[in-house]
């Protein structure tokens, strides 16, 4: 998957296969593994909805190839040729937008919850305050931004908390990187792909639907 180390997605199925087996012996649904991996599956898939000029950054090859070392994300492509400007591709992240965002609408129609609006709002701030836009790589969330939702939840409806973290930290997220994507200066700052939901906000988006489902339990 674009942006995400080996390490990482080792981790992430470690987690998916313990949480089945969990879900198995206990006799539960194990419909929130398999969302999981299928979300982990479906991320390495991006649709691509509009393109857009932007500034390409006057970088040399010795910090190309650092920063395809620092985000595991090959970038020497992007940077050939003597174009001074990226025909920037705008996309979403099938596993990392699509798929999650879907599932938290449908479970924000069968239980509606005014908290679910509450922290949605608390994360799209948080997400627009903390998330940052790297030249040649493009928008970056923290991943531990996913752990703010159940946290939240937890407070405020402890009996609702899954349900809420999920519909709250999914949607919030996403939309607060949407509102980061509106917000670049195509004129100062560019890159050759903008993925919402992809490599810089994947983990963030996957560690807030681990611990949703974890919260079932």
């Amino acid at each position: 998957m674009r942006g995400i180390s080996r390490q990482t997605l080792i981790l992430f199925w470690f987690f998916v296969l313990i949480l089945a087996g969990i879900q198995f012996r206990a006799g539960a649904s194990i419909l929130p593994s398999c969302l999981l991996a299928i979300t982990l599956i479906a991320g390495a898939i991006d649709i691509p909805i509009t393109r857009k000029r932007m500034q390409k950054p006057n970088y040399s090859m010795d910090v190309v190839h650092l920063l395809e070392e620092v985000h595991s994300v090959a970038l020497e492509p992007d940077f050939s040729g003597n174009k001074r400007f990226f025909d920037t591709v705008i996309a979403v992240n099938l596993g990392g937008f699509v798929i999650p965002f879907l599932a938290a609408c449908c479970l924000g129609g069968m239980f509606p919850n005014l908290a679910s609006i509450e922290i949605g709002a608390i994360m799209i701030a948080a997400t627009y305050s903390t998330a940052v836009f790297r030249n040649g790589f493009g928008i970056e969330i923290p991943g531990y931004l996913g752990v703010l939702p159940i946290l939240l939840a937890t407070l405020l409806v402890p009996g609702d908390a899954a349900v809420v973290a999920f519909v709250a930290g999914v949607v919030g997220i996403l939309i607060g990187e949407c509102a980061v994507l509106s917000a670049i200066d195509p004129e100062r700052q560019g890159c050759a792909r903008i993925v919402i939901g992809g490599a810089g906000s994947f983990q963030a988006i996957y560690i807030t639907m681990l611990l949703a489902i974890l919260a079932l339990l």
